[in-house]
């Protein structure tokens, strides 16, 4: 028994992505039918890129493994982390289960970052940095708090195909890690486990999917893929931590500023995101999902390159155009 655990207490990091994993797979072949006959179903409509009904309760599995095999396995979450993150997942689920007026929603996305900023953030920052300069801290918070909140939604903007939101997490999660090991930075649990989860849930999300993510999984999940992308910034390594998600930001932004522009509510839902244009002119899913993974690969070589040559400005340029690259190409493919 003791070999056992001196095993695991050794081998932790292993561990502890493998028993994420299973215990993901397992969930789900247990819950996604239970959903289905509960009727928590995403149904189609107009702007939909599927064309039956499909369980919604990924967020419900995911979240919940996330936080509880960590703590289970010796990773210590703040009151601050769990606080905002259990709060997000509360809020998208209502909205899942029952629509939430967008504006209430974006008043508790504000919210929640805000006591993210105030009692987190900020204090690292002031670990690493001298800011003792008030309108520089006023600057800070306002920054922060519109930049997270926006990217959060933004990752629940582009969890609009099967498998894309599954592909960006194991990417990100991934280059992080990898990234920390190169740095020579340590990794946690919580990287792990973010991992198995995600490897187990793109089983049942990559296309055709039984079930999605779901509000109450893609917010949450933006909200620590944000978390781990500001670890690696506040290192001083911010290049890396901008060209990481910068897909996902062009995408949104882009989107969100021709639909301005045409005078649309562009703060209601929609289909028009690039790589949904892709799909929509007769791309399947899976090949949006194989686009957007040479796209990351790509970014992931201009993040490393940017680290190796201690945040080079260019590479941010040059992940910049080789997004457009791709942007233009899903946009310019017609039936």
């Amino acid at each position: 028994m003791q070999g056992l655990i001196s095993v695991f207490n050794e081998n932790q990091l292993f561990f502890s992505t493998l028993i994420s994993f299973l215990v993901t797979i397992l969930s789900f072949k247990l819950l996604v039918p239970l959903f289905v006959l509960l009727r928590f179903l995403d149904q189609p409509t107009d702007r939909s890129n599927h064309s039956t009904p499909i369980a919604l309760g990924g967020g419900v599995v995911v979240i919940p493994i996330i936080i509880l095999i960590p703590f289970l396995i010796g990773y210590h979450w703040s009151f601050i982390h769990i606080l905002t993150l259990l709060t997000l997942f509360l809020v998208s689920l209502a909205d899942d289960l029952k629509n939430v007026r967008a504006l209430i929603r974006l008043i508790m996305h504000f919210l929640c970052i805000t006591i993210y900023v105030h009692f987190y953030l900020i204090n690292q920052l002031g670990d690493y940095y001298d800011i003792n300069k008030s309108y520089l801290i006023v600057l800070i918070y306002m920054i922060s708090i519109v930049g997270i909140s926006w990217f959060i939604n933004a990752f629940n903007f582009m969890d609009g195909i099967d498998g894309i939101t599954s592909v960006k997490v194991i990417y990100l999660t991934s280059s992080l890690i990898f990234l920390n090991y190169f740095l020579d930075f340590n990794n946690s649990i919580l990287h792990y486990s973010i991992l198995g989860v995600t490897f187990g849930f793109l089983f049942f999300n990559w296309s055709p999917a039984s079930i999605f993510l779901g509000d109450s999984g893609s917010i949450p999940l933006g909200f620590l893929m944000t978390h781990l992308l500001l670890d690696l910034a506040l290192k001083g390594y911010w290049v890396a931590a901008l060209i990481l998600p910068i897909y996902y930001v062009l995408d949104t932004s882009i989107t969100l500023i021709i639909r301005a522009w045409k005078r649309e509510n562009f703060w209601q839902a929609h289909s028009q995101h690039f790589y949904q244009k892709f799909v929509r002119s007769g791309k399947t899913h899976k090949q949006a999902c194989f686009n957007i993974i040479i796209l990351s690969l790509g970014l992931f070589l201009f993040a490393l390159l940017s680290v190796v040559l201690k945040n080079n400005f260019v590479f941010l340029i040059l992940s910049i155009v080789w997004c457009m690259f791709f942007l233009l190409k899903f946009s310019n493919n017609k039936k």
